[in-house]
């Protein structure tokens, strides 16, 4: 959702705020698929790890009104884009959600066509309740930059439709998903189609997975249980993990989304007791490393 350079607390925001994807980039986790078999990843698989990621127990504090005192002093002294873009940033993690608006407001009459102003006027503009504005700046950012926050903005657009949706009929997400995924009830679905993407093609596991990774992250320091939306990316992201990824996620991502709101129905009781068989098995002397992860990046 946003583009930082922080000085002083930069290493906390990139490395847990912004690029999540190489927050575990030296730590080699094991992961299970559904047929019991353990891979390899670079990214959160064990489960727990993945969701407290996804509270408040990862975050960076709030802003210090000392770091907000450091970002105006250096806007002023030196105005450059950067220092300006920084400034902003503080002021959407301080929750000062007007000001932010009428900041990048002005960074974008200064320096205008920089996609990092569209993606952070969106979100400042979303988090004070104008869903509607906020998702013509997303996707004029998108329009910059296609490779806007790790290519996973077109999910950040797909949200607010549904935030915009919701407000019209609190029916709306019932039997729809936000990021446009149509999971089978089987016990164990098969990948469904993949939605469009920052480039109108369609995404793959992969960029799935990094997309509700990244967008999910940055939701959860604002949007605190219960919500609708991050129920439903939570349910789906589960199921991702489930069908071709880490059955340890998936179960926490399940009782996750649950916090957020999700019903307990059937098949997630059913599920989640397929995961749990299968990870007590007994694998003494399995070999490791056997089994494939459709979501997870490549090795090199």
């Amino acid at each position: 959702m946003f583009v930082a350079r922080l000085r002083r607390w930069r290493a906390v925001l990139l490395t847990a705020l912004l690029l999540p994807a190489a927050a575990h980039a030296c730590i080699n986790e094991i992961g299970t698929n559904i047929r019991g078999k353990t891979f390899e990843t670079d990214w959160f698989a064990g489960g727990t790890d993945m969701t407290a990621h996804l509270t408040d127990d990862a975050r960076g504090p709030v802003p210090a009104d000392w770091q907000l005192a450091e970002a105006v002093e250096r806007a002023r002294k030196l105005p450059q884009f950067a220092h300006l873009n920084d400034l902003g940033v503080v002021l959407i993690y301080r929750r000062s959600y007007a000001r932010a608006i009428d900041h990048f407001l002005d960074v974008e009459r200064r320096f205008p066509g920089r996609h990092q102003t569209a993606a952070n006027l969106g979100t400042a503009l979303e988090l004070a309740g104008y869903d509607e504005v906020a998702l013509r700046w997303i996707r004029i950012g998108i329009r910059r930059n296609q490779n806007e926050h790790q290519r996973s903005e077109w999910l950040h657009a797909r949200i607010l439709q549904a935030k915009i949706a919701l407000k019209r009929d609190p029916h709306y997400l019932d039997h729809r998903s936000v990021a446009g995924l149509d999971f089978s009830r089987a016990l164990i679905p098969k990948m469904p189609a993949m939605p469009l993407g920052n480039d109108g093609r369609r995404v793959s596991p992969v960029l799935l997975e990094r997309s509700l990774s990244y967008q999910l992250f940055e939701r959860t320091q604002f949007v605190k249980p219960k919500d609708p939306v991050v129920a439903n990316l939570l349910m789906d992201w589960a199921t991702l993990h489930l069908a071709g990824g880490s059955i340890e996620n998936a179960t926490a991502l399940y009782d996750l989304a649950e916090r957020y709101g999700a019903p307990r129905d059937a098949l997630m009781n059913q599920r989640q007791a397929r995961i749990r068989a299968v990870l007590d098995r007994d694998r003494d002397g399995e070999k490791l490393f056997t089994g494939d992860c459709a979501v997870c990046e490549p090795k090199s």
